[in-house]
This record gives structure tokens, C-alpha cells and sequence, in this order.
């Protein structure tokens, strides 16, 4: 079962700044809403407080009779019941009007139809519920007036509806164009990771390829003038100890052509002769790490040649396992193959054969005497898995990347024999191949794998 990636960053901050946005838009809505409503109801308020006053004005003006016919002008002009009126005389007795409230008072107050107010008729349309009223108390009586309150709350609505709608849709388009940036961003640092990982692989060559010219396109150019300096500091140290080598083969040559003939004879005495045999060996361990150098050096760079043919991989690993096996039993080792009849895949066979027994000569040289050491081929999904598998101290985790490098010896002191260059070749090797070299732990010992197809 695959681990869910997390989202990354960018995505995070995406979101973050839709939430952020649609909470800002929330408040300003909400803001809005409560002004709106203020200022509606305050208007509505002053619309019934006029009425009141110019019903007054009239009553004081012109008599009871004018009033009463200016309340049933406004009552017939307000059939649907959005504005009313009424008349009370300073008894309580309602002399005109198109409603009749509960009791008569002055000053600002909210009616409910059917609790604190009664319709004469009963409007066209939609009956009103909620009304605004303004009484005003004078000697003659009440007069009292009314503005339906549905008004406020069609222009509340309205502004509600607009108000999400454009939230909705400001939201769903900043959602996208955040997500939009954040899988542009996701992508092009994907391409950093890819690169470097790459990189890290030895494909010192690769750049990453940003076009931007934001802050992670500049980044993008740092990242590649490092990586030309890194490219470039390689090559050279790959060059010195490739040019080291190469210079050095022949006078190594020669020297070992001049002590040899020394060793062989009889004149030299034994002393003499012991000590030059040993200085035999030594010349002999120089010259395989240099050839071992040169090699390496060759196929990074890309120089040797690589034929791609169908072989027995089975028949292979047989082969070596005869050839191997006495070596292993000289040093007090003990090899043996667990192979099938027949493992037909692709490649050299010459450098897969170089591969195993860089492998295998591995594991008799750091392996404590005795050990058991197997050389396994076992059939995968998509072609056949080459192990070779030890009883001895094994890798520490840690220490299994590091391994592969050149000159790379997990022995502090050194005194295991090799340059630190059989791993490497292996890696170099499997790469020809589009494989790669995997150490784990064989508890005990350590366990190499390639795959080949």
C-alpha cells in the first residue's frame, strides 16, 4: 500500500490564501449586509416619520376633514398594503385609516400583522407582515402611519444573493488560479528534485530547465551555474586520477620487468628474493587499481564499447561459480549457486561477468573465514535478479550509498586489500544496463542484487 503524498507547500499556501480570501469576502459581505439593512430601515423609518408629519401638518392646517380625505388617497394608492394610515381621536376611537393598531402611541415602533395591528382590507398580492409605524400624539389625537418592512427585506436579499454569487464565483476562480500557480510551482521544483536527484546518480551533466523569471527561475540559474562548477571540478579530478594512472602504468611496467627477473634466479639470495616478491605483489596491486581507474574512467566518460545480445545469464553464473569456487575454498570460504536451467536477457555478457565477480571477489575479501557465499539467480516480474549473498560483517545502512563511490573503503584502517573501485565498476556496469546495484542486509552479511531484463 502506497503512502498518500502530502500536499506541498505551495499547495498549502494556495489554499491558505483562498480560505484567507473567502473569509475576507464573508466579512466584507456580512459588513455590507448590516449597512445596507441599517440604512434601508433608517430610510424607511424616516419615509413613515414624514408621512406622519405631513398628515399632522394637515390635520393642523386644513381640518379633520382634509385629513381624512388625504388617508383615503393614500390608502386608495397603497392597495397592495405598503403603506397604511390611520386616525384616532383623543378618546381611542379610530375616526379613518386602512389599519388599526393595538392601542394608539407615539414615536417609532415594529407592527406584526395579527398581533399588534389589524388590516382593514386585506391587500392585492402578497399580504405584508412586518411594518415600520411612527405615531404622533396632538390635541386633535393619534395619527399613526406604517411602510411595509418587505421592502428592507427584498433589498437585504438581494444584496445577500449577489453577495454569494459573486463570492462563489470570485472563490471557485481564485481557487483555481491558486491551485493553477501551485501546480506550476509543484512542477517546476519536481524538475529541481529530478535533476539533482539525477545528479546524485552521476549524471553530472543535467541542468534544470526554468524559463520563469521569479524567484524560483533564478534560483533555477544558481542552481545551474553550481551544478556547471560541480560538472567541472569532477571532470577534473576525474582527468588527474585517469592521467595519474595512465602515466604511471608504464613505469610500473618496467619496474616489474627489472625486479622479476631478480625473483627468479638463484644468485639473489632468499632474504632478498622474499623481499622482492613482495614488492612484486605490491606493484601488481598498483597496477590492477590503475587498470581498475582507467575502466571506470572509460565507461563514464562513455568510451567502451557496449553490445547489447541475448545470453544465458544461467550458463554464465555457472561458469564463474566453477571458476570461483576454488579460490573461495583457498581462503577457507565456501561458494555455492543457486541457478535455474536456463535465464535468457540482454546485455554484454563480458561486462556482467566483470560485475559478478567484482561482486563475489568482494564478499571473499572483507567476509571473516570461514563464510558461506551465494551467487543466486531468481526470476522477477520483468526479467532475472542477479544476488550474491554473504555471512560477514555486511554494510551499515548508513554506510550502503557510500559504498559504490570511487576509492570509497568502509575499513578505517585500511587494511583490507582493493582501492575501493569494485563497487564502483559495479555501478558503472549496471548503468550500461539501465539497472542498479541494491546492498541490504542479509542478517547476517550483506545481500547485492541487480536486476536484468
Amino acid at each position: 500500500m502506497t503512502t498518500p503524498r502530502r500536499l506541498s507547500w505551495s499547495m498549502r499556501f494556495a489554499l491558505m490564501i483562498s480560505g484567507v480570501f473567502a473569509g475576507a469576502a464573508v466579512l466584507a459581505g456580512a459588513v455590507a449586509y448590516v449597512l445596507l439593512s441599517g440604512e434601508l430601515t433608517g430610510r424607511l423609518r424616516h419615509d413613515v416619520e414624514s408621512m406622519a408629519g405631513n398628515l399632522a401638518y394637515t390635520l393642523q392646517n386644513g381640518g379633520p376633514q382634509d385629513l381624512l380625505e388625504q388617508i383615503d388617497a393614500l390608502s386608495a394608492n397603497a392597495r397592495d398594503g405598503s403603506a397604511v394610515a390611520a386616525y384616532i381621536d383623543p378618546q381611542g376611537l379610530q375616526i379613518a385609516g386602512n389599519f388599526s393598531p393595538d392601542h394608539p402611541f407615539s414615536g417609532h415602533r415594529a407592527l406584526r400583522v395579527g398581533r399588534d395591528m389589524t388590516l382593514a382590507v386585506s391587500p392585492t398580492g402578497v399580504v405584508p407582515t412586518d411594518y415600520f409605524a411612527f405615531g404622533l400624539q396632538s390635541p386633535q389625537g393619534w395619527i399613526i402611519t406604517g411602510r411595509d418592512a418587505e421592502w428592507v427585506a427584498e433589498n437585504t436579499e438581494v444584496l445577500l444573493q449577489g453577495t454569494a454569487w459573486g463570492l462563489g464565483v470570485a472563490l471557485i476562480l481564485s481557487i483555481m488560479l491558486a491551485i493553477f500557480i501551485a501546480r506550476r510551482n509543484e512542477t517546476r521544483i519536481d524538475r529541481f528534485e529530478e535533476v539533482l536527484t539525477a545528479v546524485g546518480a552521476g549524471a553530472h551533466h543535467l541542468r534544470v530547465v526554468d524559463k520563469g523569471h521569479d524567484d524560483i527561475g533564478r534560483l533555477a540559474s544558481r542552481v545551474n551555474e553550481t551544478l556547471a562548477h560541480l560538472e567541472a571540478g569532477i571532470a577534473t579530478i576525474r582527468q588527474v586520477s585517469t592521467d595519474v594512472a595512465h602515466d604511471l602504468r608504464a613505469p610500473l611496467a618496467r619496474l616489474r620487468m627489472r625486479l622479476e627477473p631478480h625473483v627468479l634466479t638463484d644468485q639473489t639470495p632468499d632474504d632478498l628474493r622474499d623481499d622482492l616478491g613482495r614488492a612484486l605483489e605490491d606493484l601488481d596491486a598498483l597496477s590492477a587499481t590503475f587498470d581498475a581507474i582507467l575502466r571506470l574512467s572509460r565507461m563514464q566518460a562513455g568510451l567502451v564499447p557496449f553490445r547489447a545480445e541475448a545470453f544465458d545469464l544461467a550458463t554464465l553464473c555457472r561458469e564463474l561459480t566453477d571458476m570461483l569456487a576454488p579460490s573461495a575454498e583457498d581462503v577457507g570460504h565456501r561458494l555455492t549457486a543457486g541457478i535455474p536451467p536456463t535465464a535468457i536477457v540482454h546485455g554484454d555478457d563480458d561486462l556482467i561477468a566483470q560485475a559478478i565477480l567484482n561482486l563475489t571477489d568482494n564478499a571473499m575479501r572483507h567476509c571473516t573465514v570461514p563464510a558461506n557465499i551465494q551467487l543466486s539467480v531468481t526470476a522477477v516480474p520483468d526479467g532475472w535478479r542477479v544476488s550474491v549473498t554473504d555471512t560477514g560483517p555486511g554494510i551499515p545502512e548508513a554506510d550502503r550509498k557510500r559504498a559504490t563511490e570511487r576509492f570509497v573503503r568502509l575499513d578505517a584502517s585500511r587494511n583490507t586489500p582493493g582501492a575501493g573501485l569494485g563497487l564502483s565498476l559495479v555501478t558503472a556496469i549496471l548503468r550500461l544496463h539501465g539497472s542498479e546495484l541494491h546492498l541490504s542486509d542479509n542478517s547476517p552479511g550483506l545481500r547485492a542484487e541487480f536486476d536484468l531484463s
